[in-house]
C-alpha cells in the first residue's frame, strides 16, 4: 500500500505540473487522496515530490531506452537507443517536460545507477573501438544532444518527431561512429 501512496503523490504531481498548476502540498493532498502528513512521511517536503518525481521519470526514461543494447551491431544499438528515447518522449511528454523543465535535484548517484547499464555499454565500445572514444560525461550533452534538441522542440510543438527519429539517429551515430 505505501508504494501505491507514493506513486498516487507522484502521478498527482505530474498531473499538476502538466496543467500548469502550482504544486502545493494540499494540491497533492486533493488530487492523490494521500493525507497530508503521508506526503511528508514519504517525501519530506514539496522538494522531495519533485526528486522523487525526477527520479521516477528518469528511471522510465532508461527504462524505455535500456532493450536497445540487445540489438546486437553497435550501429543499431545506437540508433535504438535513440529512436527508443525519442519514441519514450513522444509516448510521455508529461514525464519528458518534467525531466526538462525540473530544476535539478535529482539524487546524482540514484540518476548514475540508472544509467548505468547505457553508459556501462558505450563505454565498453569505446575501449574496443567500436565507438571512438569519448568521456562518459559527453554522453549526454555530446551524443544525444540532437535527440535532446529534437525533443524539446517535439515539446514546443514544432517538430513531428516520427520525420526526426531516422535523421537525428545519423547524427547520432555519426557523433560515435569509429573514425577512419
Amino acid at each position: 500500500m505505501r508504494a501505491d501512496r507514493q506513486q498516487a503523490v507522484l502521478n498527482a504531481a505530474l498531473a499538476l505540473v502538466d496543467a500548469g498548476l502550482p504544486v502545493t502540498i494540499s494540491a497533492l493532498t486533493a488530487r492523490s487522496g494521500v493525507s497530508n502528513g503521508s506526503i511528508y512521511h514519504h517525501f519530506g517536503s514539496r522538494a522531495g515530490v519533485f526528486e522523487a518525481l525526477y527520479g521516477d521519470s528518469f528511471a522510465h526514461c532508461v527504462a524505455a531506452m535500456t532493450p536497445a543494447l540487445a540489438l546486437g551491431d553497435t550501429e543499431k544499438v545506437v540508433r535504438g537507443v535513440v529512436v527508443r528515447y525519442l519514441d519514450w518522449v513522444a509516448e510521455n511528454p508529461g514525464r519528458a517536460r518534467f525531466l526538462y523543465a525540473a530544476p535539478l535535484t535529482a539524487d546524482p548517484v540514484a540518476k548514475a545507477a540508472a544509467f548505468a547499464p547505457i553508459a556501462q555499454w558505450f563505454a565498453a565500445r569505446a575501449a574496443e573501438g567500436s565507438v571512438r572514444p569519448f568521456p562518459l560525461w559527453a554522453l549526454d550533452p555530446v551524443v544525444m544532444g540532437p535527440a535532446h534538441e529534437c525533443a524539446r522542440r517535439y515539446l514546443l510543438g514544432v517538430l513531428d518527431l516520427a520525420e526526426a527519429r531516422d535523421p537525428v539517429a545519423d547524427a547520432v551515430w555519426g557523433v560515435v561512429a569509429p573514425l577512419g
